[in-house]
């Protein structure tokens, strides 16, 4: 049973990939199916408690993810103040004598504005009863920079419906009209200990968090120096 979610964005959303740099990267415009599981699962584990979270964390890493973004998608391109870690901190500073951890710089950041709803169908990888339509309704947070959402209305179908993509990799056909984004998800291996932040197990990249290509359907309508705006293609 597919679980539908439609979500009013709160705020501007910015998830760049894991291997982008700190001081560099674009943003993805919808979001990824390994950040959707990893938002699923908070909301369970604050709910429910950490045992209820590693029962039902195969369900959550096996699900299917289909989206079906928002009308239009505006991107704003800017440039802001960050600090990042000093490597020479034990040198003190030649003009001040003061060490320094941090150190001041810029960096490129993406923010991106959707113009509508984003609706999201969630198929959980197993048949084990759960209180999906509750919880998936409680994410209210996506990505990093305050990426907020609100969920609005929730409904099930027994198939996925059309206009939806999943968020699966490409097989044989290869979509010619939209982008082309990388989108991470989980490896069919990856157990709980990977993604609780409190164990000394380390998750690596490209082999227990996947990346595969996804073509989602937009176009570019507009874009300059500052913003890049983009169109839903409703085929």
């Amino acid at each position: 049973m597919w679980t539908i979610v439609s979500y009013q964005p709160v705020s501007l959303i910015s998830l760049k990939l894991s291997t982008a740099t700190s001081t560099g990267g674009k943003s993805l415009l919808l979001p990824t199916p390994f950040a959707f599981k990893m938002a699923l699962l908070d909301v369970i584990l604050r709910t429910l408690g950490i045992e209820e979270g590693q029962q039902l964390w195969p369900a959550i890493r096996d699900a299917r993810i289909a989206l079906r973004g928002p009308q239009r998608i505006a991107v704003t391109n800017t440039f802001t103040k960050i600090l990042r870690p000093n490597r020479n901190w034990r040198t003190p500073d030649p003009d001040t004598g003061l060490i320094q951890p941090m150190l001041r710089t810029i960096g490129f950041r993406e923010y991106v504005q959707w113009q509508g709803v984003l609706q999201v169908a969630f198929l959980p990888g197993n048949e084990d009863v759960g209180d999906w339509p509750r919880w998936l309704s409680m994410i209210t947070y996506l990505g990093k920079r305050g990426g907020f959402i609100q969920a609005e209305k929730v409904t099930q179908a027994e198939e996925l419906p059309s206009g939806f993509t999943p968020l699966e990799p490409l097989q044989d056909r290869f979509p010619t009209a939209g982008i082309l984004q990388v989108m991470d998800d989980c490896a069919p291996h990856l157990t709980f200990e990977h993604v609780d932040i409190y164990s000394s197990r380390n998750m690596k990249p490209g082999k227990d968090r996947l990346f595969h290509q996804v073509v989602i359907p937009y176009r570019l309508q507009k874009a300059s120096r500052g913003f890049t705006l983009y169109q839903r293609l409703d085929v």
